[in-house]
């Protein structure tokens, strides 16, 4: 498994594991962690599902070497902190908020130079 691969595999993992689980078993306490407002407990739930989804096609990608979907994964996770950060900005949602926008920045950095770096590999090798 590449590195990219790789960071790619441990962020479906961390979708699954640290976002979609807790948030369709204990919403109201997961929400109460980061100073989030839960609102109607169907919305947080749902959006456990996606997160849940959305980590099951990382997850897929990666065990059927999808290597275009890595790439893609990348521009996208930058989209949601970014919009993340603006909603704190703008009054719209607690500090909170900024732990996973913040987690998936990283990732994609952290991403992206794997890419990078597995690219080189090819070209050097």
């Amino acid at each position: 498994m590449t590195r990219a691969a790789l960071s790619v595999y441990m962020y479906g993992l961390y979708l699954i594991s640290s976002v979609a689980l807790p948030f369709l078993i204990i919403p109201h306490f997961t929400l109460g962690l980061f100073a989030l407002s839960a609102g109607d407990e169907l919305w947080v739930r749902f959006t456990g599902v996606l997160a849940g989804v959305l980590g099951g096609f990382y997850i897929a990608a990666v065990l059927t070497r999808n290597n275009p979907v890595l790439s893609w994964t990348i521009p996208a996770r930058y989209a949601s902190a970014s919009f993340m950060a603006v909603m704190v900005a703008l009054g719209a949602a607690g500090p909170g908020l900024l732990l996973f926008a913040a987690l998936d920045a990283l990732s994609a950095s952290i991403t992206w130079v794997a890419l990078r770096a597995d690219a080189g590999e090819q070209t050097a090798g």
